[in-house]
């Protein structure tokens, strides 16, 4: 035979059997990540919030159950042995909220790193990354002025741009909230797609003569439809699987990856698709169904082992698959547009609808309407204000508008307000007027947050917390308007009424809020009460916004001290006077100017204005103080437990009862001591030392010292994590924590692995090298 004919044979054999294999379906699961901003706007600090205990707030209690988990999402044996780690963001499609990754990259930069290297791979891998921008602090669009969802568009767009260093594709709209102006916009800012709830679809067709209306039924979620805004202009929309999400959000699907699996086979086989894929809040993968993150880990290992699924993401698929066809939105109530968790559109964020989670039945939402126009009335005083003021300081230098755009990095805390202005002005007083006005508008626009209206009641935190926002804007721009804006304001609080008689109003609450301590005072009190409280080597120099410029303790006792509030530029002298310098009692006067202030203010702190956060952190500092023991007093304390251990075998008394507690207290401090300064510098000296230590511990010591003890061992844990993830994996690092574990393993003693597991894993699998 002809090697041509041959040749074509086998080409066209070849061909068949590629017709005859299974074409993988494409999977796409989206996560859509966010918590509202919860920073105090005066401080920079997020307050301690009881109700996420044992985590001092719920971004530590979902960083745990959520965002770590899945970035080292473990899958086990039927052993519970760890077989592999996954970073699940590699393979789901996601997006985070800015201000939460503002946060996490301050608090947990580990975390932070892996979710930006999940992108990159993805992109390595399919071509497009699984990461999407976000609106940037979760405001309604349709509910915002033009101008205003311009911006949350703009800044969502440079905030994704600085962090994963290329232009978003899409972009989540929260709670998926479109109508017409924001299609416009999304287009006119370069966004390419976005993913919406198949009950927001009208209507489907491929040219205006074929309508098909769904009357009732979802939108296919198969392929990409067109939306077309009121301009004219287009983006592309993706519409999930509605049976999928809820499946997975509300039906518990993630409790069994084998399950799910055998449902997507299921949907694949039952609707013949080339594309599945469902969108959730992403916290459903470890904290709303625990251990959510590992079925999803389960899932990708089966995906990747068989050829039933492959992981994808919608900039791919939308690339290979471009759009035919259009979607027609339904209007939403009073045609003002449509989202994913109100059936009447968005009514659930300016009107008492009858949507709303928890409560009492006897509660209502009518205080939602008010709350919003509150606010309202609140952002057009400021935006009058906003741009007179700009042209009044920079002239025609720059737009008002693009000054604003331009302020994006700073929203995001990706700049410093100094480097920013600098740009536009070397006058002091001109930048802290821009940053005044500029702040303002940052705060307008995180009072919108759309929290504040989702629950049940106007004392709920979230609420609180808009509340909170609005009135920094006021106070941020009062100056300019003559103090009108936070009377207005107030007022108008005054017409939101909480469910419950005790709780008040929206005035009530905000005057709740205007009583604790400013913002420089809370700054001067922590740096006066660390300089007295703390070793040396604990003095603080920055306090949320805020930086030491400078300290001095005067011959009489007072303190004279400057403060640095790094986003208004603000610099305040303060004067701390200890009123009880002799007495166990904590009492001030403080006396503080501002650089933009013509009078002293005076304020006269007690115990009572220390909250909760601060007095944690001060109480820490005094157990460091505390523990400081040198290296002989440990040794010396290490004799003494011996002794006695010898002299109290086998008899029926101890002539020193208390002599026991007395060596189980100095024994706890050793141990702190220990952990807190160095363990694994001063390992080998005192590792004897920490053993008859801990002998000692619990043999004489009682169940709450036993979980002190525990709590100490995960703490110390968590911490030689950190080194190595920063460090590295080298010699001396690995011995202690093998030698560690196994002293206090053979005590009974089982601390929290998690954080060490994490660390050590990419450097048993061979994703690092060591050192």
């Amino acid at each position: 035979m002809h090697l041509l004919s041959i040749g074509t044979l086998c080409y066209t054999s070849a061909c068949y059997m590629k017709t005859l294999q299974k074409e993988k379906t494409s999977l796409i699961l989206h996560g859509h990540f966010y918590q509202p901003p919860r920073e105090n706007p005066q401080t920079g600090i997020i307050g301690k919030q009881l109700s996420a205990s044992p985590y001092p707030d719920w971004n530590e209690r979902i960083h745990a159950d959520c965002y770590s988990a899945n970035s080292h999402s473990r899958y086990l044996s039927a052993y519970r042995r760890i077989l592999s780690m996954t970073n699940n963001y590699a393979y789901l499609s996601f997006n985070f909220g800015p201000t939460l990754l503002s946060w996490m990259q301050k608090e947990h930069p580990q975390t932070y790193d892996l979710i930006l290297e999940a992108d990159r791979q993805s992109v390595q891998r399919l071509g497009w990354g699984n990461a999407i921008a976000q609106a940037f602090n979760h405001s309604i669009l349709p509910l915002c002025t033009k101008e205003d969802a311009r911006t949350q568009i703009l800044w969502g767009l440079d905030d994704f741009n600085r962090r994963f260093g290329r232009e978003a594709q899409g972009m989540w709209l929260s709670e998926t909230a479109i109508n017409p102006m924001v299609v416009d916009l999304l287009a006119e800012c370069g966004v390419s797609f976005v993913i919406l709830s198949p009950w927001q679809c009208r209507a489907i067709s491929k040219d205006e003569s074929s309508i098909q209306e769904l009357n009732g039924k979802p939108a296919p979620y198969d392929r990409p439809f067109l939306l077309q805004g009121k301009s004219g202009k287009t983006i592309n929309a993706f519409f999930y699987n509605p049976q999928l999400a809820e499946g997975i959000s509300f039906g518990h699907f993630l409790r069994d990856a084998d399950q799910l699996y055998e449902r997507l086979l299921a949907i694949r086989n039952g609707d013949k698709v080339q594309l599945i894929h469902a969108a959730t809040d992403g916290e459903i993968y470890g904290h709303h169904e625990p251990y959510g993150d590992m079925a999803l880990a389960a899932l990708i290992k089966k995906v990747n082992d068989r050829d039933d699924f492959s992981f994808s993401n919608y900039g791919t698929y939308l690339a290979s698959h471009p759009a035919t066809e259009w979607a027609h939105l339904h209007e939403g109530e009073e045609e003002k547009g449509t989202s994913w968790s109100c059936p009447h559109g968005v009514s659930r964020w300016y009107r008492d609808c009858g949507c709303h989670t928890g409560g009492d039945e006897s509660w209502n939402q009518k205080w939602r309407t008010p709350l919003r126009k509150a606010f309202d009335n609140l952002s057009q005083a400021i935006d009058a204000i906003y741009p007179t003021e700009v042209r009044r300081l920079l002239g025609d230098q720059v737009q008002p508008a693009s000054l604003l755009h331009a302020f994006a990095p700073v929203a995001s805390e990706l700049m410093d307000m100094q480097t920013f202005l600098a740009q536009y002005s070397d006058n002091q007083e001109v930048q802290v007027q821009l940053a005044q006005l500029l702040l303002a508008q940052k705060y307008k626009h995180f009072s919108y947050t759309s929290c504040g209206w989702f629950f049940n009641d106007l004392a709920g935190l979230e609420p609180r917390q808009n509340i909170t926002y609005a009135l920094m804007a006021a106070q941020l721009c009062q100056q300019f308007n003559g103090g009108e804006l936070m009377i207005n304001l107030l007022d108008d609080l005054s017409k939101a009424k909480a469910n419950r008689k005790q709780d008040g109003n929206g005035q009530s609450l905000a005057m709740e809020s205007l009583q604790q301590l400013k913002g420089e005072v809370e700054a001067a009190l922590y740096f006066t009460l660390n300089r007295r409280i703390a070793n040396s080597i604990d003095h603080a120099s920055t306090y949320g916004y805020f930086e030491l410029e400078f300290f001095a303790l005067q011959e009489d006792g007072s303190v004279n001290l400057v403060v640095l509030n790094k986003q208004s530029l603000v610099c305040y002298e303060c004067k701390a006077v200890d009123l009880h310098p002799d007495a166990m009692q904590l009492e001030y006067s403080m006396t503080i100017q501002g650089s933009n202030e013509s009078e002293e203010q005076i304020y006269y702190l007690d115990h009572e204005d220390i909250n909760l956060r601060m007095r944690d952190e001060l109480f820490d500092q005094i157990d460091r103080t505390v523990c400081s023991f040198d290296q002989s007093q440990i040794k010396q304390l290490s004799k003494n437990l011996g002794h006695y251990a010898s002299l109290a075998t086998n008899i029926p008394y101890l002539p020193m009862g208390s002599l026991y507690q007395e060596l189980i207290g100095s024994s706890l401090q050793a141990i702190k001591n220990l952990f807190m300064f160095g363990a694994l510098a001063t390992w080998d000296e005192f590792k004897g030392d920490f053993t008859l230590m801990l002998d000692f511990f619990i043999k004489y010591g009682k169940q709450p010292d036993l979980d002190l003890i525990q709590t100490l061992f995960d703490n110390q844990m968590t911490a030689m994590a950190q080194k190595i993830q920063t460090y590295g994996l080298y010699n001396l690092n690995s011995r202690f924590v093998l030698e560690f574990l196994d002293i206090i393993r053979k005590r009974g003693f089982q601390p929290n692995l998690t954080a060490i597991q994490d660390a050590v894993y990419p450097y048993l699998s061979m994703q690092k090298q060591l050192p």
